[in-house]
């Protein structure tokens, strides 16, 4: 099933399989290759174990989810409950593959209520008018739109501050990386390690959350402290997929 969610750039409506939003061009984090399917997941915590969905895997037993490749075709299929297998694709085509489970995935999530790829638009009602002035007014209502107001100012921080995260490039060509106000730098095609707020101009110098080859130096997502600082922040707070039971699948349908 494809879904739409918010573009977080814009607002705008952008489906789950598409690249790019339609209105603004920003990115839509969308894999093309298993490699691409498997390190999606893993920045997100998630337990495809548990999940019983099987990356690069030919996996034999019931009820489960998988890729794999062999001899240049790429192969997605679901085991039923049964032991049977249901063969979703079978082909040439990386993409059309990987986009296919990757789907799949998203559908299993979000019917459990998890949203790895953004929380979908919400339609909002309209209030009714009230019929008394003065009614709208009250010191509980105030009080109520101020700690609203104070939510929300608070939730917009915590936003933009999140937004501020990526890689930056300062004159001189260093490729830092700011991950929730802390910064890294890569001093070699290498290494990464912590540094001290490279100075007022470096705003200037964003270049955003994907990574570039042509910088010549180290993918900063795919490095050791990056490894570390997510195994940190999932073991430091409860995870959406804790509760997460394969059971609540229906594993005898085709797909």
């Amino acid at each position: 099933m494809i879904w739409t969610k918010t573009c977080s750039v814009c607002g705008g409506s952008v489906r789950s399989d598409e690249p790019v939003c339609p209105q603004c061009g920003a990115p839509n984090e969308v894999p093309q290759t298993i490699e691409e399917l498997k390190s999606y997941c893993r920045k997100r915590g998630m337990p495809l174990q548990r999940m019983r969905f099987f990356i690069g895997e030919n996996y034999q037993e019931p009820k489960a989810f998988g890729i794999y490749e062999q001899n240049g075709r790429y192969i997605v299929y679901k085991n039923k409950a049964n032991g049977t297998r249901a063969v979703r694709y079978d082909g040439p085509d990386e993409g059309n593959a990987v986009k296919e489970l990757f789907l799949k995935l998203l559908d299993e999530c979000h019917n459990r209520g998890i949203y790895p790829d953004g929380e979908p638009k919400q339609m909002v009602q309209p209030q009714q008018k009230h019929k008394r002035f003065r009614s709208r007014y009250t010191s509980s209502n105030i009080i109520l739109y101020l700690f609203i107001l104070f939510v929300a100012l608070f939730l917009l921080i915590g936003y933009l501050d999140y937004r501020r995260n990526g890689y930056y490039r300062s004159g001189d060509d260093t490729l830092y990386y700011r991950y929730n106000s802390v910064w890294y730098v890569s001093d070699d095609d290498t290494d990464w390690h912590k540094t001290d707020y490279p100075g007022e101009t470096i705003e200037e110098y964003y270049s955003g959350r994907n990574y570039d080859p042509d910088w010549g130096q180290s993918n900063f997502t795919e490095s050791r402290i990056w490894e570390d600082l997510q195994e940190s922040s999932s073991s430091s707070s409860s995870s959406d997929y804790d509760s997460w039971d394969s059971s609540d699948t229906n594993w005898d349908s085709d797909w």
